[in-house]
Formats: C-alpha cells, sequence, structure tokens
C-alpha cells in the first residue's frame, strides 16, 4: 500500500475507519480465540486466579495411603502380591471409612498366583501349588468387605487386554444430546472380573492435562471429566463414585442438561458446575501432606483403625518412578491420588470454577460496547485523556475478571478484551498522529540541518579527543627496557575530551618525572587547558633541576593567558630510580596511595601541600622527598576514582584502599585495568561524573651491575 493509501486508510471516516474493521477482527479472534495463541494466555490468566485466590483446605475429609518409597524398601518392589493389598484394605476398613477408592488396575493375574507360580516352578507339584491361596481372592474378599471402588482407564482404541468394566451406574439414563457431548470410550483397562464383582463400584481416572502451557511433565491439569461412557455405559470418576459409594450405592445421580450439554452434575444432595462435556473445572487449593499416610506404616498398625473413621480413604502411588506427577494451576506438582482428593473435597463443599457456555458471549458484548465508546470518544479529546481513559477501561475490565472469580468462581475473560482493545486505541491514537504530522514537516528541515550540526560537532570532539589521547605518553613503549622499575597509566573521559593528564618521562639517565594533573571544569575548554598544562609540566621539569622552582613557572606560564579563570590540580614526582628517592610537589592534588608490603599508606602532602595552579597566583610551593623500597608501588589518581558514586555514596579514600588491598596483579597495566573495573562495579551502572586517570609506578630497587 502506499504512502497516499495509507493515509486515506487512516482518515477514512473521520479517523475511524481503519479502527471499525480492528474491532472486528478482534471481535472474530475472541469468538474463535481457541485458534489464536490468547488461548494460551487465558489458560495462564485464569490459572493467576487460583494463584491469588486458591480454594481454602482447612476441612480434610479424605485420607491418601500412599505407595511410598518406605513401603518399597520394607515390603519389596512394585508388584505386591495382592494378599499384602488385601492385607491394606482390610486394615483401612477395620476403620469403617466412608469410602475407599483403590488407585490402582489389576489388570492381570497376581505373578503369586498358584497357575503362575505351577508355570514357573515345574518341579514342584503342580497340585501342591494349585492348593496354595490365590492371592486375587484374598484381595477380592478385602474389596467385598466394605464400600471399595476400583480404577479403571478410559481407552480410545481396543487393545489386548482391553474390555467393558461391568459396574457401570445403575440406574442412570444418558439422553442422545448428552450422550454426543460426553467423553466416550470404545474400551477400557479394569481389573479382573473377580475383583470387579467383589468392589462395590468402578470410577474413571482419566484426566487430560490441557494442551496450553504444555511442558516435559506433560502440562497443567485445569479440568477433570465427572463422568464418561465406556462403550455407552456411564461410569462416574473414581473420588466421585466413591462419594456415591458412602452415600449408600443408590444415590440419585443427575447430569443436568443444557442447551450446549451438561451444566451441573448431582450426587444425592450434592452438586458441582460443570463444562458442557461434563468436565469439573477444579478450584484447586494449596498441597497440604496432613492427610497422607505411608502404606508401610498403616500395615505396621502405627495408626490406629479409629484414623479412617467416617473418612474417605484413597490408596494409590506416592513414590518417584510409579506415581503419575501433575502439575496445577497453582505451580504445584503433585501425584495423581491428590488430584482425587480434590475432587471429592469440592464436592462435599460445592465449590469448582464456572464457565457457563453463555460467558463467551458476555466478553464479545463487553469487546463490542468497549471498543465502540473507544472509537467514538477518543478523536474527540485529547490525547492525555483518551489514554487516561483507556487505561482505565482495561484496568476495570482485567478487574472485573478477578472481581467475579472472587464473587462466584466466575472465569471472565478480561485480559483477552484488553489486549484485543490495544490495536484498536493504538489506531485511534497513530491517527491523532497522522494529523498532528503536518505541523512536523514544517520543522523537518531545521531537524535535519540540526543533526548534520551535532554529526559534525561530535566528529570533532572525536578528533579532538583523538589528539588528547596521542599527547599522552605510552608508558609500555617508552620503558619497554627498562628494569629498574615499571610503569603504566590509564586514561579515561566523563565525556568525549576531558580535562585530566598524566605524564611520565625521563628527565635524564636516572630521573624520572611522573606527573598527574585535573583541570577544573569539562569539554572542551578544559581539555585545551589540559593540553598546555601537560606540555609546561614536561618542559619546566626538564629545564629546572628544582621540582618547587619548576611548579612555580608552570603556574606563571598557565596564568598568562587564562582568560576562563581554570585552574589545575597537580601532583609532580621526580624519582632517582637508582637511589628510590623520590623529591615530589603537589598543587591541591589528592595524595598518591604508597603500597609497601601489602599495606596502603597515604604520602604525606600535608607539610608541603599548596594551592591548585592558578588558584593564587606565584604561590611558593615546596617540595618533600621520600626512601622508596626495593617493591614499592606508588598509584597516583585524579578525584574521578574516589569521587566514584553508586548513587547513594561515594567510593572515597577507604574505598580506594579497600580496591587496592584486593588487587592481586603483577602486571601493572592489569592492575590499572582491574582497579578501572572494580570502579565501574562500585558505579554499578551509573554514568561517571567525572574523569578517571591512574598512573602506576613500582620500583624494583637497585640492579647489579654484575
Amino acid at each position: 500500500m502506499s504512502k497516499a493509501g495509507a493515509l486515506a486508510l487512516f482518515r477514512s471516516g473521520g479517523g475511524r475507519g481503519l479502527p471499525l474493521i480492528l474491532l472486528a477482527a478482534a471481535l472474530l479472534a475472541l469468538f474463535h480465540i481457541e485458534a489464536t495463541p490468547l488461548a494460551n494466555l487465558r489458560a495462564v490468566h485464569f490459572d493467576r486466579y487460583q494463584q491469588q485466590m486458591p480454594r481454602n483446605r482447612e476441612d480434610e475429609p479424605v485420607i491418601v495411603v500412599g505407595i511410598d518409597s518406605q513401603s518399597l524398601a520394607m515390603h519389596g518392589q512394585w508388584p505386591w502380591s495382592r494378599d499384602l493389598i488385601a492385607g491394606l484394605v482390610r486394615h483401612v476398613l477395620a476403620g469403617k471409612p466412608l469410602a475407599v477408592g483403590v488407585d490402582i488396575v489389576f489388570a492381570e493375574k497376581d505373578r503369586h498366583s498358584p497357575e503362575i507360580l505351577a508355570e514357573r516352578l515345574p518341579a514342584i507339584p503342580r497340585s501342591a501349588l494349585l492348593a496354595l491361596p490365590d492371592p486375587d481372592r484374598t484381595l477380592a474378599s478385602a474389596l467385598d468387605s466394605g464400600p471399595t471402588a476400583l480404577a479403571i482407564v478410559g481407552l480410545d482404541n481396543v487393545l489386548p487386554g482391553s474390555k467393558q468394566p461391568s459396574r457401570p451406574l445403575p440406574i442412570f439414563g444418558v439422553a442422545d444430546d448428552l450422550e454426543r457431548a460426553l467423553p466416550s470410550f470404545p474400551s477400557a483397562l479394569a481389573s479382573r472380573d473377580m475383583l470387579e464383582t467383589a468392589a462395590s463400584g468402578e470410577g474413571l481416572i482419566n484426566a487430560s492435562p490441557d494442551r496450553y502451557r504444555s511442558n516435559a511433565e506433560g502440562g497443567v491439569l485445569r479440568r477433570v471429566p465427572s463422568i464418561g461412557l465406556v462403550e455407552h455405559q456411564p461410569f462416574l470418576s473414581l473420588p466421585l463414585e466413591m462419594v456415591r459409594l458412602a452415600l449408600g450405592g443408590d444415590a440419585v445421580v443427575v447430569a443436568e442438561p443444557s442447551s450446549q450439554g451438561m451444566q451441573a452434575i448431582r450426587i444425592g444432595d450434592y452438586r458441582l458446575p460443570t463444562q458442557p462435556n461434563g468436565e469439573l473445572l477444579l478450584h484447586f487449593g494449596r498441597a497440604s501432606s496432613n492427610y497422607y499416610l505411608s502404606a508401610a506404616d498403616v500395615l505396621a498398625g502405627v495408626h490406629p483403625p479409629e484414623m479412617f473413621a467416617s473418612r474417605f480413604v484413597i490408596i494409590g502411588f506416592n513414590s518417584t518412578g510409579l506415581q503419575d506427577r501433575i502439575i496445577t494451576p497453582l505451580g504445584e506438582s503433585l501425584p495423581g491420588i491428590d488430584i482425587h482428593a480434590q475432587v471429592i473435597e469440592s464436592l462435599l463443599s460445592g465449590i469448582a470454577l464456572q464457565r457457563p457456555f453463555w460467558m463467551a458471549t458476555l466478553e464479545l458484548v463487553v469487546l463490542a460496547l468497549v471498543g465502540l465508546l473507544l472509537i467514538a470518544g477518543t478523536p474527540v479529546v485529547r490525547p492525555s485523556l483518551a489514554i487516561a481513559g483507556f487505561m482505565a477501561f482495561a484496568t476495570l475490565i482485567v478487574g472485573a475478571g478477578y472481581w467475579a472469580f472472587h464473587l462466584g468462581r466466575w472465569l471472565f475473560d478480561g485480559l483477552s478484551i484488553a489486549l484485543l482493545l490495544v490495536p484498536v486505541f493504538a489506531s485511534l491514537i497513530v491517527n491523532r498522529l497522522v494529523a498532528a504530522d503536518a505541523e512536523r514537516r514544517r520543522t523537518r528541515e531545521q531537524l535535519r540541518v540540526s543533526r548534520e550540526d551535532t554529526a559534525r560537532v561530535e566528529g570533532e570532539l572525536n578528533a579532538a579527543r583523538r589528539i588528547q589521547m596521542g599527547l599522552l605518553p605510552d608508558p609500555a613503549a617508552l620503558f619497554a627496557s627498562e628494569k629498574r622499575f615499571e610503569v603504566a597509566a590509564l586514561l579515561e573521559s566523563a565525556r568525549a575530551v576531558g580535562g585530566d593528564f598524566y605524564d611520565c618521562q625521563m628527565l635524564d639517565e636516572r630521573r624520572l618525572c611522573l606527573a598527574v594533573g585535573d583541570v577544573s571544569g569539562k569539554g572542551v575548554p578544559a581539555s585545551l587547558f589540559m593540553a598546555i598544562a601537560k606540555t609546561l609540566t614536561g618542559t619546566a621539569t626538564r629545564r629546572e633541576s628544582d621540582l618547587a622552582q619548576a611548579m612555580r613557572e608552570i603556574e606563571t606560564e598557565l596564568a598568562r593567558e587564562n582568560p576562563e579563570g581554570l585552574f589545575v590540580t597537580a601532583f609532580v614526582a621526580v624519582i632517582d630510580v637508582d637511589s628510590g628517592v623520590m623529591t615530589y610537589a603537589c598543587a591541591g592534588h589528592d595524595a598518591p596511595v604508597l603500597v609497601r608490603a601489602g599495606s596502603c599508606l597515604r604520602i604525606d602532602t600535608a607539610s608541603i601541600g599548596g594551592p591548585p595552579l592558578c588558584a593564587l597566583g606565584d604561590y611558593p610551593y615546596a617540595v618533600a622527598s621520600l626512601q622508596l623500597e626495593p617493591g614499592d608501588l606508588l598509584c597516583l589518581f585524579t578525584d574521578g576514582l574516589t569521587e566514584a558514586s553508586d548513587g547513594r555514596s561515594q567510593l572515597g579514600e577507604r574505598g580506594l584502599g579497600a580496591v587496592l588491598g584486593k588487587a592481586a596483579a603483577n602486571n601493572l597495566q592489569a592492575l590499572a585495568e582491574q582497579l578501572r573495573d572494580q570502579v565501574r562495579h562500585f558505579e554499578a551502572g551509573i554514568p561517571p561524573a567525572d574523569d578517571l586517570t591512574l598512573l602506576l609506578f613500582r620500583w624494583r630497587g637497585t640492579i647489579n651491575a654484575s
């Protein structure tokens, strides 16, 4: 599309044509949200409702008896002999629980059954082995002694070993319309016939994690089926079947129909809202280990039978490698049996999430109304007011979702509505920008000229920086063959050019001059004054053997032409590199640090220190001397080091000492860079306020001529 065509589209309908098209597209996307990336975002948003308002789990009507690592260590690896499972069931039933659910499928004969033992042990008389008790019959006898429910797994295909379970819901009819909405399986994986007959009921344990927010463990479980069909025969889920058995086994089960499928399931006087396909949108509570018991402890009689009285008991796996792990919307990884417990708690409290079929229509209506209101109002109000209004609408819509969840656990998707309104509102704002483009055209040429001027100035500053840095000596090149001492330097300007300088030069075969200075001010004036000061320092110290006289000459020459009233702090030292005697003068500069035998000492400048050069004029600077010892490290610096700030405090002299104390590099240049890096680390990303200059000197001692 050409630029003129795009402009015409924005301006069509008084600036409302494109927003209306985008609103129609937003309505279409919301209507088909399952086919868009918003579906994943919606699921995560609904999870956040639960994370902030989880279900209260004060009552614990369920006890989970887990076959855990302790149980496997005590009674051997899985599968156990079913007479051991029978003992576990009898221990639980002795406490007269409301119902016992076994979250295990016993589809094959016990490996310790007489028939299998006879085949595995042909050396033992078959008649003797067949006379042994059958573990399956022992388990069947235990199941028959109380209200028990076995697990079945619905299969999408008829597989070897699958069959039609024998304990469907009694006295339950499913209308054709409702049957088409419910999950249906052609076959199931169920326990052996004798165990099915002995148990009081069977329940489905299928649960498909959402395809959204999938991960290595299979996804997030947000919904579980309440009822399903196996070969057109109805079966409750295992936890709901346990509740039915607890109510006497003849409790009326009603799948309340709606125009879209199911709207709720009722077992006796208990009711839970469902999705049209019969799935429960669970409102999860925080995980707790209070109601978990080890099967080993139950078998050992650690827990009295009375503990199970009037409780629901679920027997299942709670050991790594055996249990199925479920990720809940709360972000917790739980064993599958915990989900059964939460379903029972939800039914008894009547608490489940609600997203009826009409909720999608309500969301479409809200999107349309708010979108039309934005289209009508945005072009006629100030942009700032329009933005504030949109933010208020978005906050109100998203907040309505949280309010609806808190009020009745309704799942209202305010986030998707707010996000779909963003393109509509953005197009309205862009239209305002297009209308203002004519005004910007009049200033575009001025902006171009300004940019060219800025680029030219930046280029000149970069050239000035290169020239300035070229004036500074390179210690590595100057003293590459020097054995008596080592020098390293580093200078980083806070701006393109700066006012810091350093110098290091041999005055003769024995005398080395070191100097560090800092010009007041910033930018180009300071850099020009710095170049003059650096040059004068080198010239004066080379010409004058008396350092004090050299300092006075430097000040005289600097003050000769100084219309800006600039001044320079400086520290200048002349070192006899054969004897280690250092003569130095200080003009208002920070005292250097001497590192000797691992200790940091400040060189005394108080007795000889004078004002900065050009501050007072014709000041009689004094000098002092210091005897260096072999291995001494001298650190000269500017206040860009000590005044480095992290926004709350400055590095300071104490901080400098700590940094030098931690620096362990043998190479002086590496040490200088390490000091620089630690200063930048202290600044924590805050731009430096001043230039940083370091000049390091290490005297190695007198070198023997031999």
